[in-house]
């Protein structure tokens, strides 16, 4: 099963996209990174032995069987319509630049609420205004939030002329979601 999300990027000084809502200085370099050339693949990224211990920086990861766990905030994370995206606050944590757009969802998916957590996906259309994103992401690219929608939402939408001031929305989904890359 696949099926399509809407979510937000910080764009690093390399053009590549990031989570715009999980800080990356503890994690390593790549671990955070939605690829350019292959199928972006969620980790956990919980850091307990066991779920009732508290947190430890140098504990090791928890393995699970099956990501996204219902029991843990792991996955990639979109909403399910461009209004609850436009809807988002921006995340505090980053003075990147940040981009919206649709992602492609597949292997195992978590269905909330208001979002999505699944264990795979992709870039296949972005909001990107000023050109911040490398090429070597071959999205469909547009120039307003409202030409995005029009052409990747079904459902009529309220929403299409973008954010207040033309600020694309920047946070993650918490049902359902929760800190996943």
């Amino acid at each position: 099963m696949s099926l399509l999300g809407w979510r937000q990027w910080a764009v690093d000084r390399d053009g590549q996209l990031r989570p715009a809502w999980t800080p990356w200085s503890p994690f390593p370099p790549g671990m955070l990174l939605w690829r350019p050339d292959a199928i972006t693949e969620a980790r956990c990224l919980r850091t307990t032995t066991h779920p009732e211990e508290p947190s430890r920086a140098d504990a090791p990861a928890v393995a699970h069987e099956r990501i996204p766990d219902e029991h843990c905030l792991c996955g990639l994370c979109a909403w399910r319509t461009p209004e609850l995206l436009a809807a988002a606050r921006r995340p505090t944590w980053t003075s990147l630049p940040c981009v919206v757009g649709v992602v492609r969802l597949g292997g195992r998916i978590i269905i909330g609420e208001r979002g999505y957590r699944a264990e795979r996906g992709y870039p296949v259309a972005l909001f990107d205004r000023h050109g911040v994103v490398s090429p070597d992401y071959a999205v469909a690219r547009y120039r307003t939030f409202a030409a995005l929608t029009a052409e990747w939402f079904d459902e009529p939408t309220t929403t299409t002329s973008g954010p207040p001031h033309s600020e694309p929305p920047h946070s993650e989904p918490s049902d359902g979601g929760g800190p996943g890359h």
